[in-house]
Parts: structure tokens; C-alpha cells; sequence
């Protein structure tokens, strides 16, 4: 069970005994599984040291990853399981043979990899928003650091207009642009009068009234602060150093997906435009290899994946040893491509997604595979969705500013606007009374659809200057936001009002997430640093572990009943579905399959 509010508390009970009753959620035995095995070697470098170095063994017959991390130039890959092996480091610094290992039932087995240093070419975006701006690697551009966005946006005219309507969306990338006072213009007019840059069903500022004074005011500031021969403006960015304790335990096994679960293939050019122009095609990156959200059925432990690349649903069976048998794959109807996003899954095993492309919201039956594609009255990009302890659907509109819900016994669809006009709704929680919790991406709050009224309040979250990504409500009912590009974690506690800001303690970090754990852990993500990372509110501390693979964006992920997490893979060549164990394989943390 993975929804540490009302769902954990209503359904945890419950869900625990039918499946130990039914033996669904049983890890395999001894006799069922084959007898594991374990590798183990160092990792040397000609030049550079070699410190918390990720080293991967892929299972080539089950098709799994282990991925572990160096101390002391030693790693050790645990109780894996058998068949052959190709073993390499993946960092970005380092070029890796592949080391071959034929890992035999109960055998223990010697993989030493020899790395040679190498420049780093990866694009590293100055925040992880930048896009093309890079600060080594890549194109070569004329870049200014500084520390905050006070900075990035210097004082003038328009600024808190740019504040307040621009930057939930573009971040730092207006500084990147360097175009012509008439081109910003241009530019400013479409947001506000016809669509978005890059999804065309719905306006990016269709209910801000914006007078054509105002729209000068923006351009102006943007030409004048940003124009053409103007440098572009980043958040500094320090590298993380890791921590190889913490590393060296962490164990991440990763899925192959199967076979037909290929990027779609498109004809033509989408319908879509960059900021000004419409130089490019719709959004190309989302359509390449993307599991962008993971939900676990409470029927029988399944886990569910958003495939963008593949316009499909995914199933994974956790503990199935055969790859042939272990995903089932379900191909999105009418519509070649959807760019379908969140997932939610109720106590009945029906799935749910989300379209940013489709504006739909999507139902899959998996054991008849009937699916519905539900019209929302409203137009909008889907991003959010959740389903709360009554099996009501609920959902978010980021590009249509609304809080949503499919209800589970009249299956009507119902929306709620933000009393601020186009204050994107992105993540969504629910609270243990019923109240629906998301974050103002386009505006910089926290809101909250009250179960009682069906009003939407909004709570302001002045340093964010926008995007509020993710959202959490722990244990207690304290409610968890996302700052995404300032890297701060915001606890509102709903009884008082108050807010804290918890800052991730690395300049330059994003952070995406917000997830209570069980133990009410906050669990976030940072793509510019590659980890995964945990808040004990209690105590402050912070705890960073790297992820898999370099530069990997991890924007949803879940956390099972055992407190191990799930999260799919965007933006990689590698495309695969991650279970991470953060202490290693224990008594309660078994390993599956």
C-alpha cells in the first residue's frame, strides 16, 4: 500500500491479511525460486578516484539490473540471482569495460572492472530546467551563475508580473532566449490568447485577464533584462559528494521492459510550437522512452507504469522469475499518442491515467483489458491523480487551473477552478478527512479542495516563484509541497496555516517530490544530482542516494507497504522499471523476484 494518508490507514489492514490470506503478495520460496548467488569485486581507475562508484550487473536471462554502489573501491552485488552476467561501472567520468560472469545457483563469483578516466560530455542544465544551457558538455554559451532568482530577475518594471505569470512555466529558461523586443511580445500574446507552447487543447494564461499595457510591460522587462547579446542566467550549481556508507548499502533492481513495449512511432509534426515561433516538434523528449508514474494495485500488488513512449499502460507482476510472463502491456485506444502521465489504481484492480496530450482521463479493467477514455468537461492537461478511500477518482488539470473527481458510485466527472485564475494544479494528495490537497504549479501555492464545502483555498508560497510540483500528506494530516527549482521541501501544517521550509542543503537542487513514507520520511528526487533523497522532519536530517543512472528525472514515484520505493525511468536511453531498496536486502526487504 502506497498512500500514506486515509488510504494507508483504511486500506492497510485490510490489504495486508487478504493477500497474505490469498498468498498474492508472498515472496517466493527457496523451492520456488532458484538458489541466489552473489558477485563481488573492485572497481580501479587509471586517473581520479574511485568513490562510491555505481556498478551494474545485468541479468541477461531475467532481464533484471542490480545496481550497487563502491566503498573502498569494493562492491558487492547480493543474493542475485543466477545466469549470465554482464557487469560494467555506469558514470559518466569513467569509460567501463563489460565484464562477463556466469553466476551458477549458490556460486560466488569475482567481477574486477578496470575504468579509464574520461571527460564528462553529459549536458548538465544550470538547474535542471535550462534545457539546452549547459555548464560543461555540449554547446557552449555565455552563462552568468548566481545563487538565487532573486537574482536570475533583477529588479525593474514587469518583474513581479513575470513573477507571478511567467515563471511557474519557464523557470530561468526566459533568460536563454535573447530575442527582439516584438519577438517576446509575440510571445507573451500567445500564452495569454490562444495556447500553450507546447499542448494546443488548452491556454497557459486562458483566464488571467492581461490589458495590452501589461503585455507590453512583460516584453519590455524580458527585451530589456534578457535580449539579444545578453548572457544567460543560471542557479549555481555544487557538485554533490557521495556518501559512501549511505551508497554502498542501497540496492536498486531494475525491469527490462518487454519487448513490444517500443517508442511510438509518429508521422509528420504533432501540433505544437516552441515559446515564439514554432520552430519544433511537439515536444519530442516525451515521447521518447518514459515510464512516468508508478501506482500498486491494493487487489493483488501489481505494479502499474505509465509508458509514454510506448502510448500504453504496463503492468509488472514484481515476483514472476519468466521475463515473458512478467509485464502485461496495454496499448492506449484512439489516439495514436496521448502523453499519458499520472496513475492510480482502486480497490477493485481497475487502473487510472492522466493525459497531458489527450486531456483525458483514462480507466483500464486489466482482466478484461476494457478500457474507457472519460471526456472532462473542462479543457486541460492531466498531470495528478490519485484514488481516495471511497474509489473515487480523483485528478488534477495543470493547463485548466482545476482540482477534479470522477466519483465512484454515480461515475459522473466533476471540477473545481482556483480562485486564481490559471494556478496550474499539478501532484495530488489526499488528507484523512477527504480533502484534496496540489500544488499551484504556474503560481506558487499550495491548495486544498475542501470535502465539505467543494471550495478550492489556495495557500501562497512566496519564495517558490512557481512551479510547486509534487504533494504528500503524512500520517498526521501535515501536508508535504514540492518547491521544485528553488530545491526546498514545504510542510503546511493545515490545523494552523504555518508553513516551514526544510532546503535541500546542495546548491543548485531540484526537488520534485514530496512522498511520506511509513515512518513519515519525506521522500524526494533531484535530477540535476542525480538522487534520490530522504527528509527526517524530525531531526532535519538529509540522506542522498544516488540514483542508477546519471541524470535521471524521476517526477513520481511510490512507496510499497515494506517502505521500499517504485519509480519508472524519463529521459534516458535505458528505459526500465526501478525498485529501490535504500538499506539493502533485511528480514522485512526481501528480495523479488
Amino acid at each position: 500500500m502506497s498512500k500514506f494518508g486515509m488510504r494507508r490507514i483504511v486500506w492497510g489492514i485490510l490489504f495486508t491479511g487478504a493477500m497474505l490470506a490469498t498468498g498474492a503478495l508472498a515472496p517466493r520460496t527457496d523451492a520456488q525460486a532458484p538458489v541466489r548467488g552473489t558477485i563481488t569485486g573492485t572497481v580501479t581507475a587509471d586517473k581520479g578516484k574511485v568513490i562510491g562508484v555505481r556498478v551494474a550487473a545485468h541479468n541477461i536471462d531475467y532481464r533484471l539490473w542490480y545496481t550497487v554502489f563502491t566503498k573502498n573501491g569494493h562492491y558487492t552485488v547480493p543474493q542475485a540471482l543466477p545466469g549470465k552476467y554482464e557487469v560494467m561501472v555506469k558514470e559518466p567520468n569513467f569509460a567501463s569495460p563489460t565484464v562477463s560472469v556466469q553466476l551458477g545457483p549458490g556460486d560466488s563469483k569475482t567481477a574486477d572492472v578496470a575504468v579509464t578516466e574520461q571527460p564528462d560530455l553529459t549536458p548538465r542544465g544550470i538547474t535542471g530546467t535550462m534545457g539546452p544551457q549547459t555548464d560543461r558538455g555540449g554547446p557552449k554559451r555565455n552563462i552568468v551563475f548566481v545563487n538565487s532568482f532573486d537574482e536570475v530577475y533583477p529588479p525593474g518594471p514587469g518583474r513581479e508580473m513575470v513573477k507571478a505569470l511567467c515563471t511557474g512555466c519557464h523557470s530561468d529558461n526566459l533568460t536563454a532566449y535573447h530575442y527582439t523586443r516584438e519577438q517576446f511580445l509575440r510571445g507573451v500574446k500567445r500564452m495569454a490568447e490562444t495556447s500553450t507552447p507546447s499542448f494546443n487543447n488548452v491556454q497557459a494564461l486562458g483566464r488571467t485577464p492581461l490589458s495590452d499595457k501589461q503585455k507590453e510591460i512583460i516584453a519590455d522587462y524580458l527585451f530589456t533584462n534578457f535580449g539579444p547579446g545578453k548572457p544567460d542566467i543560471g542557479i549555481r550549481v555544487d557538485p554533490l559528494a557521495v556518501d559512501e556508507e549511505v551508497a554502498s548499502k542501497a540496492i536498486y533492481v531494475s525491469y527490462d521492459l518487454p519487448p513490444e513495449a517500443k517508442n511510438v512511432t509518429t508521422t509528420g509534426v504533432l501540433p505544437g510550437t516552441n515559446m515564439i515561433d514554432g520552430q519544433y516538434d511537439f515536444m519530442p523528449g516525451l515521447k521518447q522512452g518514459t515510464l512516468q508514474a508508478a501506482t500498486i494495485s491494493p487487489l493483488d500488488g501489481t505494479i502499474w507504469f505509465s509508458s509514454r513512449g510506448s502510448n500504453s499502460i504496463l503492468g509488472l507482476t514484481p515476483n514472476e522469475l519468466d521475463p515473458a510472463k512478467r509485464w502485461k502491456n496495454f496499448v492506449i485506444k484512439g489516439d495514436p499518442w496521448v502523453a499519458v502521465s499520472g496513475m492510480a489504481s482502486d480497490s477493485k484492480g481497475r487502473v487510472y491515467w492522466s493525459e497531458l496530450r489527450g486531456g483525458m482521463l483514462g480507466e483500464l479493467d486489466p482482466k478484461t483489458g476494457k478500457e474507457i477514455r472519460h471526456v472532462i468537461p473542462q479543457k486541460g492537461v492531466g498531470v495528478g491523480l490519485i484514488v481516495d478511500k471511497d474509489d473515487n477518482v480523483d485528478f488534477t488539470l495543470i493547463w485548466g487551473a482545476m482540482f477534479g473527481r470522477l466519483d465512484a458510485k454515480t461515475r459522473e466527472i466533476h471540477t473545481y477552478p482556483t480562485p486564481t485564475p490559471d494556478n496550474g494544479v499539478y501532484g495530488l494528495a489526499v488528507d484523512p478527512l477527504g480533502n484534496m490537497w496540489s500544488a499551484g504549479w504556474q503560481k506558487g501555492t499550495i491548495n486544498k479542495w475542501d470535502a465539505e464545502t467543494g471550495s478550492v483555498v489556495e495557500y501562497p508560497v512566496p519564495e517558490s516563484w512557481g512551479q510547486m510540483r509534487r504533494i504528500g500528506v503524512d500520517s498526521k494530516g501535515v501536508v508535504w509541497a514540492s518547491a521544485h527549482h528553488i530545491g526546498t521541501l514545504v510542510r503546511l501544517d493545515p490545523a494552523t496555516g504555518k508553513m516551514t521550509d526544510f532546503k535541500i542543503p546542495v546548491a543548485g537542487a531540484n526537488a520534485y517530490e514530496s512522498w511520506p513514507d511509513k515512518y513519515d520520511n519525506i521522500w524526494t528526487a533531484d535530477q540535476t544530482h542525480s538522487s534520490i533523497i530522504k527528509l527526517d522532519p524530525k531531526t532535519g536530517k538529509w540522506t542522498f542516494y544516488p540514483m542508477p543512472q546519471n541524470r535521471q528525472s524521476v517526477p513520481k514515484m511510490e512507496i510499497d507497504a515494506n517502505n521500499t520505493l517504485w519509480f519508472g525511468t524519463r529521459g534516458l536511453d535505458l528505459t526500465v522499471a526501478v525498485h529501490f531498496y535504500p538499506n539493502g536486502y533485511t528480514a522485512d526487504q526481501r528480495p523479488i523476484p
